[in-house]
């Protein structure tokens, strides 16, 4: 009994532990800064799969990550270093089975067709030159 009681708190600790670190590490995928591949709790836990599978257009990029808070969407982000080309994340999104709906000015959005959700936005940020692919989602 006693070993079962001992076993029972070990457990859970090992989740409270679990969840005060999930908690640090959204905080830390949330940061404006983002994040970097190296930092693997946010990397597997807050980067979508197809955000992860996106083309490497440059050498530096990050990663960004926004929890869905109230009708806002989860949004999954990869940000590429200035003057990376949109081309190959057309070619990705349309190999994907996406197709451009709209595009107003440095953004475009892309969708499957009749599945507003999930979709994915191009953005050319046109101050700092970087590109920024987001995969936003309900769920």
């Amino acid at each position: 009994m006693k070993i079962m009681k001992r076993a029972a708190a070990v457990i859970l600790v090992i989740i409270t532990g679990f969840i005060l670190i999930d908690c640090s590490m959204q905080k830390v995928a949330e940061r404006h800064e983002g994040y970097t591949r190296s930092n693997l709790w946010a990397y597997y836990l807050y980067t979508d799969r197809e955000i992860r599978n996106a083309p490497k257009l440059t050498k530096n990029y990050h990663f960004a990550f926004k929890a869905q808070e109230g009708t806002q969407p989860n949004d999954s982000s990869i940000i590429y270093e200035p003057n990376a080309s949109i081309a190959a994340l057309r070619d990705y999104l349309s190999s994907l089975g996406y197709i451009r709906v709209k595009q107003e000015g440095p953004t475009e959005q892309w969708e499957r067709d009749g599945e507003p959700s999930p979709y994915f936005v191009i953005f050319r940020d046109p101050e700092n030159h970087t590109l920024t692919l987001t995969r936003s989602s309900s769920k």
